[in-house]
C-alpha cells in the first residue's frame, strides 16, 4: 500500500509542474490523503475548478480516489467567504472486498476573514444517491470540516475531521474514513 501512496503522490506532483495550483497533503498515524485542484477559470464572478484526490485508510482498509469539478465564488459582500456547488465520482475498494463507484452532488464552504489574521474554517458535504450508486455501493455521504491558518500567502496549515460512509449492499452502512488529520494545502 506505501508504493500506492508513492506513485499517486509522484503522479499529482508531476501534474503541479506542468499545471500549478493547489496540493493538499493531510495524514495521521493510519490514513493519508493527497489532493490536487486545477483552477480551469478564475474570473469576477468565480472559479471553475477540478479536483482529484487519493485517501490511504489502514485501520478502515479503505483506498478511493475522486475527481470532480466545482464551481467557486464569493456570495455578497462577505469578505473572506467562498462557496462552492460540484460533483464528485468517487472510485475505490473498503475492507479489501467491497468496491464502489458513486457520482456525487456536494458543497463546500470556506471562511478566512481578514479580521482574523489568516484563521479560518472550512467544510464539505457530498452525498451519492442510489441511483448513481453502482458496484456494491447503493449511496455514499462525505462530510468534513476543518479549521485553518494562512502560514504564510501561499500555505495554509489545517486540522480537520472526515467522515465517508457508504451503504454496501451486503454489509448495510459502512464507515470507509473517520479520521482526524492534520496537513497543509498550498497554492502555487
Amino acid at each position: 500500500m506505501k508504493n500506492w501512496l508513492l506513485m499517486g503522490a509522484l503522479l499529482v506532483l508531476s501534474a503541479g509542474a506542468a499545471t500549478a495550483d493547489t496540493l493538499q497533503l493531510s495524514f495521521n498515524d493510519r490514513s493519508a490523503q493527497l489532493g490536487y485542484r486545477y483552477f480551469l477559470m478564475e474570473d469576477d464572478f468565480g472559479s471553475t475548478v477540478l479536483g482529484g484526490r487519493l485517501l490511504y485508510n489502514e485501520k478502515e482498509e479503505t483506498t478511493l480516489g475522486s475527481l470532480g469539478v466545482e464551481f467557486i465564488g464569493e456570495p455578497g459582500n462577505i469578505a473572506g467567504l467562498d462557496l462552492g456547488f460540484g460533483a464528485r465520482l468517487y472510485g475505490g475498494r473498503a475492507d479489501h472486498r467491497q468496491e464502489l463507484l458513486v457520482l456525487t452532488i456536494g458543497t463546500t464552504a470556506d471562511y478566512f476573514p481578514p479580521m482574523l489574521g489568516g484563521l479560518g474554517v472550512f467544510g464539505e458535504i457530498f452525498y451519492g444517491p442510489k441511483i448513481f450508486s453502482t458496484l456494491d455501493a447503493e449511496r455514499l455521504l462525505e462530510t468534513s470540516v476543518a479549521i485553518g491558518y494562512a502560514a504564510t500567502p501561499r500555505v495554509r496549515v489545517h486540522l480537520g475531521y472526515q467522515n465517508i460512509r457508504t451503504k454496501f449492499e451486503d454489509t448495510g452502512t459502512w464507515t470507509i474514513d473517520e479520521a482526524l488529520r492534520i496537513g497543509f494545502t498550498a497554492r502555487f
